[in-house]
This record gives structure tokens, C-alpha cells and sequence, in this order.
């Protein structure tokens, strides 16, 4: 049918279908702002709604007077800083849990340890464990488990600890061997 109409006839309905396919696709695109508008303005409310809450109450604790505070917690912070370089692993060079442990290795069923101390005298360490022995048998093996071990080097037991046969409370002292002369 298009092709009976006069070259001025077509311009027109050419001209016609042009404006008619323009306004089809401005209300598609029209329709597609409103829908993106209608989907996304609830959740645009809800974010700008919480942002500003937010911003309340960043202002409401930067207002409130708990400024106070802060040289008390710079003073803990402090403290506990100090308290963690203390804890460092540089400074424990003494290692009083492997002076237990090679002591611990050493006693026999029949010695029972009551303490351990670690004294620290300049650069010079003396170490002692006390506890009671069963007999003076066990108590002499003991000390010279101790002074054969190689971990240690001049071990002392009073003389006093061997006067009773039974039960006999001692306290050995001795001095840790230098980590180059260890076994």
C-alpha cells in the first residue's frame, strides 16, 4: 500500500512513522526512569536516612565530655606498652623453664620437688630446687644425676640435709653450665 502512495504522500507517512516510533521509544525510556526511579528511591531514602543518623551521633560522642579520660587511658596505654617491652622475648635470656624442665628430667619417683628459685645476681645465676627425699641414698643420686647431667655445674647439698634417714628435706644449689659447654 505504501508503494500506490505519490512521492509527497510518502514523505508524510514516512514523516508520521518517524514521530510515531520517536514517541514509542521516549515513553519506553520514560517508562524505565520511572520504574528505576520507583525500585531505587527506598532504598536512596533508607541509605541517605542512615548516613545521617551516623553523623548524629559522631557529633553527639565528639560533644559529650568524656575528653577527660584520655590521660588516664594514655597512662594505661603507656603502662601496658611497658609491661609488653618487659615480656619481650630479647630479655629472656635466662629461660627458667628449661632449667625446671632438665631438673624435672632428672628426679626420680622417690624425690618429690616442693620449689624452684633462680637468683640473678649481675650477669651470675644461681639456681636451687628444694623438696624432700625419701632416703639419703635417693638424695645422693639425685645430686649427682644433676652434676653428671652437664646442664649444671657446682652443685651443693649441705651437709645438715643428710642428718635424718627418712623424709629428708633438702635445698640443692648449683650454677647453669654456659649454653656453649651443654651436651
Amino acid at each position: 500500500m505504501f508503494k500506490l502512495l505519490t512521492g509527497e504522500e510518502r514523505q508524510k507517512v514516512a514523516h508520521e512513522y518517524a514521530m510515531r516510533r520517536a514517541i514509542v521509544i521516549l515513553f519506553a525510556l520514560i517508562m524505565v526512569l520511572v520504574a528505576g526511579i520507583v525500585g531505587l528511591l527506598p532504598s536512596y531514602v533508607l541509605s541517605n536516612a542512615r548516613q545521617n543518623e551516623a553523623l548524629e551521633r559522631t557529633r553527639t560522642i565528639d560533644s559529650s565530655g568524656e575528653r577527660g579520660d584520655e590521660s588516664g587511658l594514655q597512662a594505661w596505654l603507656v603502662e601496658i606498652d611497658r609491661k609488653l617491652r618487659v615480656l619481650s622475648p630479647a630479655l629472656d635470656t635466662d629461660r627458667p623453664s628449661d632449667f625446671i624442665e632438665k631438673i624435672l628430667d632428672e628426679r626420680t619417683t622417690s624425690v618429690s620437688i616442693t620449689g624452684f628459685s633462680l637468683l640473678r645476681v649481675k650477669d651470675k645465676i644461681t639456681l636451687s630446687v628444694s623438696g624432700v627425699a625419701l632416703d639419703r641414698q635417693t638424695l645422693i643420686a639425685f645430686e649427682n644425676r644433676i652434676n653428671s647431667s652437664g646442664y649444671f655445674s657446682e652443685v651443693t647439698l649441705p651437709i645438715s640435709n643428710l642428718a635424718k634417714d627418712r623424709n629428708i628435706d633438702f635445698q640443692i644449689k648449683f650454677l647453669p653450665t654456659s649454653p656453649t659447654q651443654t651436651p
